[in-house]
């Protein structure tokens, strides 16, 4: 059995069609020995006689017939496989997933997804949004093309690359006692209650960060598990938080929030492009990061777009 191969398949193939050796040997250009020698030898591989020879005629036998079924579906897998595979040559017809962190992921990643996306109209997207240490696990665990985040894990393998700029405020409510005051010392911000996200957060990281390096204390009010969550907290007057300021346009238009001028912020850190240095990207996955890349830093409504593109590769 194991030593059945295409080639053989595709002979028995155009002998069963014809119901002739002899025309089977002019269409596949080869002779008739050859073609004899062909299914002779998957035969023996089978054990089975695929074809008789009655006068002058060939005939499937019963596995004949059967065979020939099968080789049929066989090839036409064959020929679905070759037609995918060169559709995966091409980036607009493939599949992209990409994972961020919470912040990056909910209020940043989308809109460049959204302008990949009119570019890329048929590329099926799945975006995973993580904290920190979850994000870490399905990049380094290969259930993700590529991430996005502000820390870079360490004793990994990676590709890394600047994305965008991440500027991290402190907001509080407008009624506070520290809002519209001027360089409000780091000693001030330590009397403090702060609402906080979970451990593993990149934001939490940078807050500990820098009042680990002062050697003042950090009070902690309330762990919160999401931005949203901390902001309605801080609007309660729960406390104040360290969020990234791309989370803030629609609180501080409608004076919701404030920001505080504290010596020392905004503490500005970057989100980064990261995928497994190993990794076979595939070409949808590659174009994307060469879109991300091309526009790092640029606003997502100054991207500008392709004009055409390309149509759906034939099948092979």
């Amino acid at each position: 059995m194991r030593n059945i191969n295409l080639h053989q398949l595709a002979t028995f193939q155009v002998v069963a069609k014809h119901s002739s050796y002899v025309r089977a040997a002019e269409e596949l250009h080869f002779s008739q020995p050859a073609v004899s020698a062909q299914i002779r030898q998957l035969e023996e591989s089978l054990g089975v006689k695929l074809f008789d020879k009655i006068g002058r005629r060939t005939h499937l036998t019963r596995a004949g017939e059967e065979l020939y079924l099968y080789s049929q579906k066989i090839f036409l897998l064959i020929d679905e496989a070759l037609d995918t595979m060169e559709a995966l040559r091409s980036p607009h017809y493939g599949r992209l997933s990409v994972g961020a962190d919470t912040t990056v992921g909910t209020y940043v990643i989308p809109k460049y997804l959204g302008k990949f996306r009119q570019i890329y109209p048929e590329v099926e997207i799945a975006l995973e949004v993580f904290n920190h240490n979850y994000l870490v696990d399905a990049l380094v665990n290969n259930r993700i093309d590529m991430g996005i985040m502000g820390r870079v894990p360490k004793d990994v393998p990676l590709f890394v690359a600047p994305f965008v700029a991440n500027e991290l405020v402190i907001v509080a409510p407008p009624t506070h006692r520290l809002v519209n005051c001027e360089r409000v010392p780091l000693t001030d911000l330590a009397r403090e209650h702060f609402l906080m996200r979970e451990i593993g957060s990149g934001t939490r990281a940078a807050l500990e960060e820098v009042f680990h390096e002062a050697g003042l204390p950090l009070l902690v009010s309330m762990q919160v598990g999401n931005n949203s969550a901390i902001k309605q907290g801080v609007q309660a007057g729960l406390g104040i938080a360290l969020i990234s300021r791309v989370a803030l346009d629609m609180e501080l238009e409608t004076n919701r929030l404030a920001l505080l001028d504290v010596e020392g912020f905004p503490v500005m850190r970057q989100w980064r492009l990261l995928h497994l240095k190993e990794k076979n990207l595939s070409a949808t996955a590659r174009a994307f990061k060469l879109f991300l890349l091309q526009h790092a830093n640029v606003p997502y409504n100054e991207v500008p777009l392709l004009k055409t593109r390309p149509h759906r590769p034939e099948a092979i």
